[in-house]
């Protein structure tokens, strides 16, 4: 898989743009239009004015209010739209799922958490997709989409746009996977953050290895997804079909917008 790592951010541990990837029919995302990152508010003047040399028109913030107001995204220039498509509900936030991490805050119950909240995204994510994927037939220059980690929500909203362009389900967990990290390799700021959200959701401090458990991409975490996907909506191209708000025509702009030969 071609894969190019166009621009490293300093105020951004996981960032990248997709440029490069090839979807099945042999073309490829050909510029940079589709850019996943984690939060934003570290970003230097020097990381924006490298992201609007990449043509960065949009930020599209997956966040709740609470993340936005704790770590806002201070964007500089008002030229670059905000789009706030909130994943409500996010099973963080679902008490019964942080019990699980209250009641024995080690790394099992941090992974069965994940699971959950890979369970609950494509469901999250529905009423989201139409503004989503509107910002992508429309061309009006690169898109980035983030969270906190730029994992999760982002992961699964990433893995959406990039079935429905063609690209394989191998070559999106190749993708995801580079997001994987140990709590040990964030910055002080970043580890702050991330413990911060996950023992407000426990309730309690969290072991390291708990953290790590979080803070991984596996492809078990991504799986149940696509699982809940199948049983639930018929599989992607169905609940594409369903959620995205694209007709097929539609789909077919999607793809000539962000593919070259």
């Amino acid at each position: 898989m071609v894969h190019q790592q166009t621009l490293r951010l300093q105020g951004a541990d996981n960032f990248r743009s997709l440029k490069g990837m090839v979807a099945r029919c042999g073309r490829r995302i050909g510029g940079d239009a589709l850019l996943r990152a984690d939060q934003l508010h570290s970003l230097t003047a020097e990381d924006w004015q490298a992201l609007q040399r990449l043509g960065l028109r949009t930020v599209c913030d997956l966040r709740s209010a609470g993340e936005r107001d704790r770590y806002p995204n201070r964007v500089p220039d008002p030229a670059i739209e905000q789009l706030h498509l909130e994943v409500l509900g996010d099973v963080r936030a679902d008490p019964r799922v942080a019990a699980m991490l209250a009641d024995n805050p080690q790394t099992e119950d941090a992974r069965g958490m994940m699971l959950e909240v890979y369970r609950q995204l494509p469901g999250l994510l529905a009423p989201l997709l139409p503004a989503l994927f509107k910002l992508f037939t429309e061309g009006k220059g690169s898109v980035l989409i983030h969270c906190t980690a730029g994992k999760d929500r982002t992961g699964v909203a990433v893995m959406l746009l990039l079935h429905a362009l063609g690209v394989s389900a191998e070559h999106i967990l190749d993708d995801y996977l580079r997001s994987a990290r140990r709590f040990s390799q964030l910055n002080a700021g970043r580890q702050e953050a991330i413990s911060h959200a996950v023992s407000r959701m426990a309730g309690r401090s969290v072991s390291e290895a708990a953290l790590d458990a979080v803070l991984d991409a596996r492809p078990e975490y991504l799986n149940a997804a696509y699982a809940v996907i199948e049983s639930e909506y018929g599989g992607l191209d169905r609940y594409l079909q369903r959620f995205s708000g694209l007709s097929s025509a539609g789909f077919q702009t999607l793809r000539d917008t962000l593919l070259v030969a």
